[in-house]
C-alpha cells in the first residue's frame, strides 16, 4: 500500500473533525474524514485511509494531490458532473422540424428523409442514430407512413359493401332489432320460429 506522500495539512485535526460533522456533501465529507485521519496520525496509508472512509486508494490519492496543489477549499468544491452540450437541433431549426412534423401534408415518411433534410437545408452533419433518437425519444413524433394497402384501395368496392347504420343492408336484423331483441335470447327464437 502506498504511503500518502509527506503533506503538509495546515487545518488542525480538531478543525478538521469539526469541519467533517458540519458538512452536507457526503464526499466533501469523506475527504475530510480522510484528511482527518492523517493529520491526527490513526492512519499513514492511502489504503488504510481509504478502507476507514469507504473509497479507492486511488481516489483518497487523488485527493491529497489536489489539497497539495490547491488547497482544502477545491477539495471542498464538488463537480455536479453531467455536462450536456446544448443540441445542434435547436432554435428556428427545431421549431421548422417540429412544424414539418406536424403538417398533415408536407411530411416526413422515414427518419432518412429527416436526416437528408438537416443535412441540405440545414448544414447539420448528425449521425442517422442520433436523428432518429431525437425525434423519437425527444420530440415524441411518429412518423406518418402510407401503409399499402391504403394504396391499394378501391373507393368504389368500399362504397358499396360500407356499413352505416345496423341493418341498412339486412332488413331481418333490422326488423329484430326493432322488437329490441337480442342475440341468442328466448324471443328471438321464437320470433323466428313463428
Amino acid at each position: 500500500m502506498g504511503r500518502v506522500t509527506k503533506t503538509e495539512l495546515i487545518e488542525s485535526a480538531e478543525q478538521l473533525l469539526k469541519m467533517s460533522k458540519k458538512i452536507a456533501h457526503p464526499l466533501a465529507g469523506a475527504r475530510l474524514r480522510a484528511f482527518y485521519l492523517y493529520k491526527s496520525g490513526q492512519a499513514k496509508a492511502y489504503g488504510q485511509i481509504a478502507a476507514a472512509v469507504g473509497y479507492e486508494r486511488h481516489a483518497v490519492g487523488q485527493w491529497f494531490r489536489l489539497y497539495k496543489q490547491k488547497g482544502l477549499q477545491a477539495c471542498l468544491q464538488i463537480d455536479p458532473g453531467g455536462h450536456k452540450r446544448a443540441s445542434q437541433i435547436a432554435g428556428k431549426v427545431l421549431e421548422q422540424l417540429k412544424a414539418k412534423l406536424a403538417d398533415p401534408n408536407n411530411y416526413f415518411t422515414s427518419y432518412k428523409q429527416i436526416h437528408e433534410w438537416l443535412h441540405t437545408a440545414h448544414g447539420i452533419d448528425l449521425s442517422y442514430e442520433h436523428v432518429h433518437w431525437f425525434v423519437h425519444r425527444q420530440l415524441g413524433a411518429k412518423l406518418k407512413v402510407v401503409r399499402k394497402s391504403n394504396l391499394k384501395k378501391d373507393l368504389a368496392y368500399e362504397q358499396k359493401y360500407k356499413k352505416t347504420k345496423l341493418g341498412a343492408h339486412f332488413p331481418l336484423t333490422a326488423l329484430l332489432c326493432s322488437f329490441g331483441c337480442q342475440r341468442g335470447s328466448q324471443p328471438l327464437e321464437g320470433v323466428l320460429s313463428g
